[in-house]
This record gives C-alpha cells, sequence and structure tokens, in this order.
C-alpha cells in the first residue's frame, strides 16, 4: 500500500543511510582515538620506543590495535543486501544507498 511507504519507508532510508556512515565513524574509533592514546604515551614524541608503559602486555595493547571482527562485518553486509532486494522495488533509492555503503 502507499501509505505503508510514506510511514514504514522513511525508516528504513533512514536506517540504510545511517548504515552507509558507520563505515566512517568505525574509522575514527579504530584508527584516530588509538592514535591519539599512543600520542599520549609518548607525549607526541612519534617514538614508539619511549613510552610510559611498565608491562610488555600494556605495551602490546596500546601499539597493536583491535581485534578485526569480520562477523560483525559480513552481518552488516548481508542486512543490506536483504533490505535491498527486499523493499528496493518499491524504493529505488535503497539500490543507491546499497552501491554507496558497498563502495565504503
Amino acid at each position: 500500500m502507499p501509505v505503508w511507504y510514506a510511514e514504514v519507508g522513511a525508516k528504513i532510508v533512514q536506517t540504510m543511510l545511517i548504515n552507509s556512515i558507520l563505515p566512517y565513524v568505525g574509522l575514527v574509533t579504530g584508527f584516530i582515538i588509538p592514535r591519539i592514546k599512543q600520542g599520549l604515551d609518548n607525549k607526541f614524541s612519534g617514538d614508539p620506543y619511549k613510552t610510559k608503559k611498565t608491562s610488555m602486555a600494556a605495551y602490546k595493547d596500546l601499539y597493536s590495535g583491535a581485534e578485526y571482527v569480520i562477523h560483525f562485518k559480513y552481518s552488516g553486509v548481508l542486512n543490506i543486501v536483504y533490505i535491498t532486494m527486499m523493499y528496493g522495488m518499491g524504493m529505488p533509492i535503497l539500490f543507491v544507498l546499497a552501491a554507496f555503503n558497498f563502495f565504503n
């Protein structure tokens, strides 16, 4: 029914738009914030050997980075494909948002 697309469709498009921006948020939280923490550790000298950490485990935790969780990435791709294929014929903007998301 056309009324459904006006009410629920707008929320689906909004959710897909948010999902297409989330890789950039993940980039900030996964790359920039750890670099700031490393900079605070070595007083922004750029020398990774000048550190305030007193144990090797703490040093490795700070400089090695977080684990790459592939299952979250995979579930996000499946979600985008499913929603786009399910509702895309009624809302063609979903195909554009899905393409934008896959190129991220």
